[in-house]
């Protein structure tokens, strides 16, 4: 969806107007959509020939492509009288002023909602400035943790799986690394480990050992000959978006609203689309999976592992067992896409932010906060060690008979 003109009202025949009417309609039906804007100066290409035009460019450009200000509590307005004459005294070739104008930008964006809003620089001098304030966030809950170590599913897959099972990697155009595990415990209960979601480049692509255990999840979906599914998404960094329909289309016979997204409506901070249905639609030949899903988070299941864990809690077999999500739900595209979400402020600085924002079925936005569990089960050191899964075993007990 490429179109970049304004959307109008004006029309020169009935068929024109119809038209226009099917384009809202599915706009309002897929979620990674464009809308349309009214056009503005785009805030990647404000020149930047000193600071003064650094600050406006990027403080015009959050201004204008952020998505989350009426639920944010930054003061956008406030740092403008704060900030402004701080960058106006500030020499662009000067490295020392450089350093302050990163510290300041910092400072403006350490407090956004917005999970995925990263602030990076070009100069390799400062790339020690680059900033998530989600990871940030991340690192103060009390519960904090770091990610699993790099050989923990495999050895848990050794411990828990039936033999044999199925372990495949696979290296993507997108530059995720995936390493997928697949097989059956007690020999009726469908496990399934993924790193991150780029599965259907992975089911079409070159990897013969990626396409097999595939194939062996979607049958055993599809033909229902388990007792249920575990999803495990733990240290689930996201990915690629159309998986939600290839995956969770799989579990579904009819279109599933999971949910609601809402985009710009135009250049003003505070104007926005109606709330638009977030739809999963059933993938070719599938049926309604009627048996018990469960889903493994915890706080460093990002992004895609969020959206697809509320796609299928959406369904009424669910449960969710583990840690509170990391709280990255909005949609993220390319600027020219959506003509907001991520910019760059010349050659200073770049900002990656998402470009919608998403509501549960529940009507609660989980941006910044992360999505619960049902059934809380934190992380223990002790038994990470010596390779003791309790959320594991928390799944599989709901098996039980």
């Amino acid at each position: 969806m490429k179109n970049k003109q304004a959307m109008s009202w004006s029309y020169k025949s009935l068929n024109v107007y119809f038209l226009k009417i099917l384009l809202f309609i599915i706009v309002a039906m897929i979620m990674s959509c464009r809308k349309q804007l009214d056009q503005q100066v785009n805030p990647s290409s404000e020149p930047e020939n000193n600071f003064k035009d650094v600050f406006n460019a990027f403080w015009n450009g959050m201004n204008r492509n952020y998505v989350m200000w009426d639920i944010d509590t930054t003061n956008w307005n406030n740092m403008y009288r704060i900030f402004s004459p701080a960058f106006s005294k500030l020499q662009i070739d000067n490295p020392v002023d450089r350093a302050l104008a990163a510290h300041y930008l910092r400072q403006m964006s350490i407090g956004l909602r917005d999970s995925h809003y990263s602030l990076e620089f070009n100069d390799p001098l400062l790339k020690d400035s680059s900033i998530i304030p989600a990871d940030i966030r991340l690192k103060q809950r009390p519960d904090y943790h770091l990610p699993y170590p790099a050989d923990y599913f495999d050895q848990i897959a050794q411990r828990y799986l039936d033999q044999p099972y199925y372990a495949a990697a696979y290296n993507t155009d997108q530059q995720h690394s995936l390493r997928y595990i697949a097989g059956t415990i007690h020999n009726h209960i469908l496990y399934f480990r993924l790193n991150a979601f780029s599965v259907y480049r992975a089911f079409n692509g070159d990897n013969n050992g990626m396409t097999v255990l595939l194939n062996f999840v979607f049958n055993s979906i599809k033909n229902n000959n388990t007792r249920g599914v575990i999803f495990d998404l733990r240290d689930n960094t996201g990915g690629d978006l159309q998986d939600l329909n290839f995956l969770v289309g799989q579990f579904i016979s009819s279109p599933l609203q999971y949910g609601s997204s809402r985009y710009k409506s135009n250049n003003n901070p505070f104007d926005h689309t109606p709330w638009m249905p977030a739809l999963i639609t059933p993938a070719p030949g599938s049926k309604k999976f009627t048996k018990k899903i469960v889903v493994l988070v915890n706080m460093h299941s990002i992004s895609m592992a969020e959206l697809t864990t509320m796609a299928l809690k959406a369904l009424p077999n669910t449960v969710v067992i583990g840690e509170r999500t990391y709280g990255a739900n909005g949609l993220l595209t390319n600027e020219e896409d959506l003509n907001d979400g991520s910019f760059n402020v010349g050659d200073f600085a770049n900002i990656q932010m998402a470009s919608a924002l998403f509501k549960f079925k529940d009507n609660q936005v989980y941006e910044g906060v992360g999505f619960p569990p049902d059934i809380q089960v934190s992380y223990n050191e002790s038994q990470v060690g010596i390779y003791v899964d309790k959320q594991f075993e928390k799944a599989i007990s709901l098996f039980v008979p």
